[in-house]
């Protein structure tokens, strides 16, 4: 995850032991070399790479068939997507894949993996949020801004400028919620004027961001680098005001990775392990769903459609990483290989 995936890689070296889950993709069948059209069913998992070496790719995975692809955007295009896939969204049959080191989105066909258009100019991109059917906000490492994409011409057009790093983004309404990393503040946009019309503090370093069922916003703070408690905030939108703080006991622990059901009424994290909490809930479920058992668990995604739990291990952030598939309950169904780090996970539509 760009600068985040530096610090995972030194802190790899000082504990490269690991212990697995059960024999290591026994259970896959890879095709690599026939690309058919995406299935509504299938999941795409976008694969960082090694930092700076350009080894980012994208698999594709069946939950149905168990069948996994791996490299699709090089087959398809005869050259690697770039270094840093940071995340993916879908629009249609296009999925727009963000790329942090090499400052660019690529729009794909998601049928077959051709690129369509290639959207420059960027600084450090990390995530990408359509606004409406012409617009896209774009949030950044290290421009200081949040850059305005138009979608017809693929192109940016604008941008929102800030301060800092500005990382995970949702609409509701008529607002854009944004983590601001920089300086620990809950940022709102208004998208009809795109500007900056309020701005909450909330924890330190707010990394992700989900709504659930009662339109109450979620924010993760992770603590920053053990400078504070990790905190996760319950957010009203209609009052902006803060409703709820959890406040995690330990300062050295670093939570991310805010995921919700489809539902709305249930939380995902990562902090070290897999941790499951109700909205509803008066305190923080300390009991794991999923232990890691010495696994670098390092990005999460909840299937839509069944609430399985998709774990990504990135496991010494250089060779090619493994996906466990779980049950809702936390029970493993199967696990396979990918790319190098395996991130970004986007449920087909």
């Amino acid at each position: 995850m760009g600068r985040l995936s530096i610090v995972a890689i030194i802190l790899s070296f000082l504990s490269c032991t690991k212990d697995k889950i059960g024999p290591q993709c026994i259970s896959c069948q890879e095709e690599q070399i026939q690309i058919t059209a995406t299935l509504l069913s299938d999941l795409l998992i976008i694969n960082e790479g090694n930092f700076g070496s350009g080894s980012g790719s994208i698999s594709r995975y069946n939950p149905q068939t168990k069948r996994v692809n791996n490299n699709l955007f090089l087959q398809a295009n005869g050259t690697p997507i770039g270094n840093i896939a940071q995340s993916a969204f879908q629009i249609g049959t296009k999925a727009y894949v963000v790329i942090n080191n090499s400052n660019k989105i690529e729009v794909i066909d998601i049928n077959n993996f051709s690129s369509l258009h290639t959207i420059t100019g960027f600084n450090s991109p990390r995530s990408f949020l359509p606004i409406n059917q012409n617009t896209a906000y774009v949030t950044d490492l290290y421009a200081n801004s949040i850059q305005i994409v138009n979608l017809n011409s693929n192109s940016i057009t604008a941008s929102i400028p800030l301060s800092g790093w500005t990382e995970d983004l949702l609409l509701h309404n008529d607002s854009v919620y944004v983590c601001d990393m920089t300086n620990d503040n809950l940022l709102i946009i208004d998208p009809n004027n795109n500007s900056l019309v309020d701005s909450i503090k909330v924890g330190e370093s707010p990394n992700s961001i989900v709504i659930d069922k009662d339109s109450m916003i979620w924010i993760m703070c992770s603590g920053g680098f053990s400078s504070s408690n990790p905190k996760l905030i319950k957010f009203n939108p209609q009052t902006r005001t803060i409703e709820t703080i959890f406040t995690f006991p330990n300062i050295a622990e670093s939570p991310g990775n805010l995921k919700i059901n489809a539902t709305g009424d249930q939380l995902y994290f990562i902090n070290s392990n897999i941790y499951k909490t109700s909205i509803y809930a008066n305190s923080i479920n300390t009991t794991p769903i999923i232990t890691s058992n010495g696994n670098k668990f390092y990005e999460i995604g909840i299937s839509p459609i069944t609430e399985e739990i998709f774990i990504s291990d990135a496991i010494d952030y250089i060779q090619d990483g493994i996906i466990f598939r779980y049950s809702s309950s936390g029970n493993l169904i199967h696990q396979f290989k990918t790319g190098v780090i395996p991130g970004h996970f986007l449920f087909i539509d």
